[in-house]
């Protein structure tokens, strides 16, 4: 899995989103594609984005890789499987 994360505007979060929602349909059916956030100062948002592949991080502009360690203990999951955010997060 591959890791990429961004500091966004708050307003631009459902936009990621919706790309984050079609991309898991289409190529996550091991339900293990993840997109967490954590506020920063307002209207500021971080936003991780985990995919299988690095080539699903094109439309992702602006996103530079990280890695799993890179994730603060306090972010929340927007999409994705619960399942696999607490095995990632607590595992």
């Amino acid at each position: 899995m591959v890791w990429a994360q961004k500091r966004i505007a708050a307003e631009e979060v459902g936009s990621v989103a919706l790309l984050f929602r079609e991309q898991a349909a289409s190529f996550d059916l091991s339900r293990r594609m993840l997109l967490v956030s954590l506020d920063e100062e307002w209207p500021m948002v971080r936003l991780w984005v985990c995919v299988p592949e690095a080539d699903l991080l094109t439309p992702y502009y602006g996103f530079t890789l990280c890695t799993r360690a890179d994730l603060p203990l306090a972010s929340t999951l927007l999409a994705g499987c619960p399942d696999q955010f607490g095995r990632v997060l607590q595992g």
